[in-house]
């Protein structure tokens, strides 16, 4: 399954589905609507055929984008970006495993079966070019492979895919006595899966000749097989060991990969198969190979599904999937590995558990951890563990592409903001809300499956580990502390306030830290969290779009435009940020709880020096910083 995630533009961070085909494009009737000056009315759209994503321009003026190349038709893959005027869509494809064909090789199996070349009327490859097809030849093709397509579209067991297709054979070919289906790429390994007998119960004595298996599954083609002497076959170049005078042998072939292989044959001389059902079995068997690709599909799938599920049960999702790739061991022990860590909690959550209901807690961290985790998992991040209202979450390990620090911080960032949403929601039910406090650092870990002979876990040891839970635990509400390592990592990507020197426990000198309040992303768009006032109303800005409008949340009785907005973080207060120029209002996200979501123009787009290239510096001292 496919999903589109925007990346840029008012709608960034939204995720589609894909369920089905989507027209993408600016006007508002679009199944994917695009916000963009710059995208046509229906700019492009997205065929699925339930396996495959195919991008289609629909003639745009400004053309259509696949990894910054102008494209017309395209098959899409897991992390492709797509590009309409000046939005980003990434695509996201779960449980995206493809197999190789080319990793193994079937042409080293060799058979001393007698020469079965006189028995072979033709290949499929052999059949003559041009030949006249008449209308009763259209019509029998056409009803066979109707009556596999109907009979094999809604199997989903591949022990029923399989026999179905021979039953469905045995209805197309009713000369067919015998039939069998084996799976497997080489000669050497190849499984019976179905063998069926016309009016005969038994089957235990079917034997199938290797050679013929052989030669079609080295060439890909189907051959028809005639007896072509006067007696019987001999046993050494017999289909199967009974009195067989005619076959039919079609390998099972899906986008060049070999799936198996399946004949039918007669004893009966006088309705021997021809050229036409030749060609008749290899347009059904296509058919048939492409339920069968489906339903191995799904086996394979439902196979990984329930091994991550086990394993997700130990291990954080990203690590269970390194182990299911066989990249990574499990064995007890660690390793040392370069990561980010995340931590982060909810400020006064014991004083407020203190005066609720135990279910009434559960209930409500429940439906907070619902809204933070998928900022987590959205980014690659994996969740170390729940501390009661605290998440530990990593990035880089066990692999570090050298983006860690970017991913942590865009998560940190879109909790922050997700909260907002959540809180809205609150409020207007009239429950608690919260706020919580973020701390991250970047460092050499020790990382591993740790614990007693007993009871084992996977998670991080370390000073960076500790480190930043100290700077977690000096965070305000909508604060995302970063330590100097993180910050430097970011190159100049990320945007907020110097903090003062930070003392904590353990730590002989004071740590560098610093208040992310913005983040680079593509095609120069921020992601923000800067809570403000506009009179008396909370808002937050959320991000600065590549034209430096700005997008914020408010409540649907506050205009923006009669107040000017003036910041209400902690570090950083009472700057006035000026009054907005309303552009637009637009169409809410699920995030954004019951607030509005509005474009608007600022008279100064760096706000007063905070996304400047330099941090700002924080105006009070850390006693003025309580929790």
């Amino acid at each position: 399954m496919f999903n589109l995630v925007f990346l840029s533009g008012p709608k960034a961070g939204e995720m589609v589905p894909v369920k089905g085909a989507l027209v993408a494009g600016r006007s508002p009737d679009c199944s994917l609507e695009v916000p963009d000056p710059n995208a046509s009315r229906q700019h492009a759209h997205f065929q699925w055929d339930g396996t495959n994503l195919t991008l289609v321009d629909n003639g745009s003026s400004n053309g259509t984008y696949l990894n910054d190349q102008r494209v017309k038709e395209s098959k899409l893959h897991h992390g492709d970006v797509v590009r309409m005027g000046e939005t980003r869509i990434r695509v996201q494809k779960h449980n995206d495993n493809v197999r190789d064909a080319n990793s193994s090789s079937i042409f080293s199996f060799k058979e001393a079966d007698a020469d079965i070349s006189n028995s072979i009327v033709m290949s499929v490859a052999d059949m003559p070019k041009g030949q006249v097809v008449t209308s009763e030849m259209l019509t029998t093709r056409l009803n066979a492979i109707m009556k596999v397509s109907k009979a094999l579209v809604n199997i989903a067991k591949l022990d029923e895919v399989l026999g179905g297709i021979l039953d469905t054979l045995f209805e197309v070919f009713p000369q067919a006595d015998r039939g069998f289906l084996m799976l497997g790429r080489e000669v050497a390994k190849l499984e019976p899966k179905a063998i069926r007998q016309r009016n005969k119960a038994s089957t235990e004595t079917l034997t199938v000749s290797t050679t013929i298996c052989a030669k079609a599954l080295e060439s890909k083609s189907a051959f028809l097989f005639n007896d072509q002497n006067s007696g019987d076959f001999d046993q050494g170049m017999s289909i199967v060991s009974l009195k067989i005078r005619s076959a039919m042998t079609v390998p099972l072939v899906v986008n060049d990969e070999i799936l198996g292989i399946l004949q039918i044959d007669t004893a009966d001389r006088s309705r021997s198969f021809t050229a036409a059902d030749l060609e008749l079995a290899v347009s059904v068997s296509q058919q048939a190979a492409i339920a069968l690709h489906n339903a191995l599909l799904l086996v394979k799938v439902e196979t990984e599904t329930t091994n991550r599920k086990n394993l997700l049960r130990f291990l954080p999702g990203p690590v269970a999937d390194q182990v299911l790739a066989g990249n990574l061991d499990i064995a007890p022990g660690g390793r040392t590995y370069h990561g980010t860590i995340l931590f982060s909690d909810i400020i006064g959550f014991t004083r407020m558990s203190e005066t609720l209901d135990p279910e009434r807690v559960v209930h409500l961290m429940n439906s907070y951890f619902d809204r933070m985790v998928p900022c987590i998992v959205n980014e690659n991040g994996a969740i170390d563990k729940f501390m009661g209202d605290a998440i530990m979450a990593f990035w880089g390990i066990p692999f570090d592409k050298g983006e860690s620090e970017l991913h942590a911080c865009h998560a940190a960032l879109s909790m922050q903001n997700a909260l907002v949403g959540f809180n809205s929601l609150q409020l207007r039910n009239g429950e608690i809300t919260l706020g919580q406090g973020v701390g991250i650092n970047s460092g050499t870990v020790v990382a591993g499956n740790i614990g007693s002979s007993g009871q084992i876990g996977y998670t991080l040891l370390g000073d960076a580990v500790n480190t930043a839970s100290r700077i977690e635990h000096a965070a305000s509400r909508g604060h995302v502390l970063v330590s100097e390592t993180t910050w430097n990592a970011l190159k100049g990507k990320g945007h907020g306030v110097r903090m003062p020197p930070l003392t904590v426990r353990n730590k002989a000198e004071a740590l560098v830290v610093y208040s992310l309040r913005g983040l680079c992303l593509i095609a120069g768009e921020l992601t923000l969290h800067l809570p403000a006032r506009c009179g008396e109303h909370e808002v937050a800005i959320i991000r600065r779009l590549s034209d430096h409008s700005f997008i914020v949340l408010h409540p649907s009785d506050c205009d923006l435009s009669v107040h000017p907005l003036v910041s209400a973080i902690i570090e950083w207060p009472d700057i006035d940020l000026g009054k907005a120029t309303i552009l637009q209002v637009l169409q809410t996200q699920v995030a954004d709880g019951a607030l509005l979501r509005s474009q608007v123009n600022l008279a100064d787009p760096s706000l007063q020096g905070l996304l400047a290239a330099e941090p700002v510096p924080s105006i009070p001292g850390w006693d003025k910083m309580t929790r």
